[in-house]
């Protein structure tokens, strides 16, 4: 039974993610949904790409994923469907596909030009449903990738913040996401630094390497290693992003002492 996963900013309260689910199961009533997120935060495909990024990986080979946070539907920009490591994407070419571009060299990209696969009459402001979700129902039913359309040789990539090297002991690193709980997700791994180090967070100095959210004391802030494999900055009981008034895409330092 094939799988297909679902992401997206449309969030629950409207009727959004729900007709999307329903034009899937129309055009492939045995197709099992499961959904990553809907609360990717309005337009932030920084947030969605790092989301799928973390997630398609633990799906079967042969998993269809949906991934639609597009602030520019509507406009030029272009429908891709992709495959990778075994997977397929159905998403806007806007970089939300950035992290499984990086991850994978058998990546390939089909620019959707066949509209005779979508939902008539499409929306200008609602392609989810008219293009994307049935581009990947079809897709569930054995479509190949390439009677959607032709290769697209240079997909959209968004700048994944690499590491700074500022000094000898000094690197400038970045928060990629910022989860649920308000612990700041960063750019470095466990193997960019040595102890003893000394981050630099919204104006604090961090030095407590813990293995787990809950060591330490109450209200202390900690660098964890996190499921994703980067470190974390967290805060045993409260958030970490309140605490420091940080999001995604802010700054930090480290010192390597």
């Amino acid at each position: 039974m094939p799988v297909i996963t679902l992401l997206s900013d449309f969030g629950t309260r409207d009727y959004f993610a729900g007709a999307v689910k329903g034009v899937l199961l129309s055009l492939n009533p045995d197709v099992t949904l499961v959904d990553i997120s809907h609360d990717i935060p309005p337009q932030d495909i920084f947030t969605g790409a790092f989301t799928l990024g973390q997630a398609y990986s633990c799906f079967p080979a042969g998993t269809i994923h949906f991934a639609v946070v597009d602030p520019g539907v509507g406009t030029g920009r272009k429908a891709l469907a992709a495959a990778a490591a075994g997977h397929y994407f159905v998403a806007p070419d806007n970089g939300i596909l950035t992290y499984i571009m990086q991850a994978h060299e058998d990546f390939v990209a089909h620019e959707i030009t066949a509209d005779h696969y979508f939902r008539k009459p499409v929306s200008a402001t609602f392609h989810g449903r008219d293009v994307f979700g049935p581009v990947a129902a079809w897709i569930s039913r054995g479509i190949e990738l390439h009677q959607l359309g032709p290769v697209l040789q240079s997909p959209a990539r968004l700048q994944i913040p690499a590491l700074k090297k500022v000094r000898d002991a000094l690197i400038q690193g970045t928060v990629l996401a910022v989860d649920r709980f308000g612990n700041l997700i960063t750019n470095l791994k466990p193997e960019d630094v040595s102890m003893p180090f000394k981050i630099l967070a919204g104006q604090r100095e961090i030095t407590a390497l813990r293995k787990t959210y809950g060591e330490g004391t109450q209200d202390e802030l900690i660098v964890v290693p996190g499921s994703a494999g980067y470190l974390e900055i967290a805060i045993k009981g409260g958030s970490a992003s309140a605490a420091l008034s940080m999001r995604a895409g802010a700054p930090i330092g480290v010192i390597l002492q």
